[in-house]
């Protein structure tokens, strides 16, 4: 099989749609955690490494190694994917991340590196840097944030798969409103565009980690892994929101409980931020269908969580 027909039959062999369940009466969240690799991440890297095979960029079983930063979702996501098709991951992950998330990125067999760089005080955005300098040749920088393979993902596949999964509670309801987070932006914006395309007069709403605001482009230290993650989303259009409300890291551990006492799931802490907003928008417009992402579990986050 050529890279090319390679990479097709990897866009055409999409993985089955994640389950929306009914969490509350008019709350509904969409299990992103059902993924292969645990989370939305996968999604995208499915979809980045598809994209490199068909350029040429990456070849299966190739001597290309791919290099990323990531704190965990998308570290493992390219893992995963990229075993598939015998192409090498080294990560580059921050030393504030979670132990739990690095171990895991190693047992779906990537590498970390750039760990003693950091020590010396060098940003992972610095790291890739150096290492893009040093061998060029040896590596492919899939950038996540820039990457459009990052937000098709969630255009063509969580969005409408979400929008279908509503269809049918629809009409018990005067309108939905879609309670989404933010890192690169390209979930809340893929999922955004592609529900508002089929779901007329959809309302959305973004979740603001507590000490930040993506309007003026200040970001503080929190809790919630994976949101506001210290820059301006490249793939999230601020004036496409309706509104955006603010989730202490106290509330989004109280989400994290909230959606496992309604469910009987625990989910990571983005998605815990989404689900204590969402719940709380839900019993405000109880005649909405008010509809979240739970975009990973939360077990790999409990070190982080102990340590805080």
């Amino acid at each position: 099989m050529t890279s090319s027909s390679t990479a097709q039959s990897m866009t055409a062999d999409a993985m089955a749609a994640t389950p929306t369940i009914r969490a509350r009466p008019n709350l509904f969240a969409k299990l992103e955690l059902f993924n292969p690799g645990g989370s939305h991440k996968m999604r995208a890297a499915r979809r980045v490494v598809a994209r490199a095979i068909q350029s040429g960029d990456l070849t299966p079983h190739g001597p290309r190694r791919i290099i990323e930063k990531s704190g965990g979702n998308f570290g493992v996501g390219l893992a995963y994917e990229a075993s598939r098709h015998g192409i090498g991951v080294d990560l580059v992950i921050g030393l504030s991340f979670s132990p739990l998330k690095r171990a895991l990125c190693q047992e779906y067999g990537a590498r970390l590196i750039g760990v003693d760089l950091m020590r010396q005080g060098l940003q992972p955005k610095e790291v890739i840097t150096k290492f893009l300098a040093d061998e060029p040749d040896l590596y492919y920088f899939t950038d996540q944030f820039s990457n459009p393979g990052n937000i098709e993902a969630h255009l063509q596949e969580t969005g409408p798969e979400l929008a279908a999964q509503l269809r049918p509670h629809l009409d018990q309801y005067k309108g939905c409103i879609l309670v989404v987070a933010a890192g690169t932006g390209a979930s809340a914006s893929g999922v955004s565009e592609a529900m508002k395309a089929r779901i007329p007069g959809l309302k959305v709403v973004l979740n603001q980690p507590q000490g930040c605001c993506y309007r003026t482009g200040v970001y503080a230290d929190h809790a919630q892994k994976g949101t506001a993650v210290g820059v301006a989303p490249p793939f999230l259009d601020l004036n496409a929101l309706d509104r955006i409300e603010t989730v202490s890291d106290a509330d989004a551990r109280l989400g994290q409980r909230l959606f496992a006492a309604d469910t009987g799931i625990f989910p990571g802490p983005s998605a815990g931020g989404n689900y204590v907003l969402a719940r709380r928008i839900a019993e405000r417009c109880p005649d909405h269908l008010v509809a979240t992402l739970i975009y990973d579990a939360g077990e790999g986050y409990l070190d982080a969580a102990k340590a805080a």
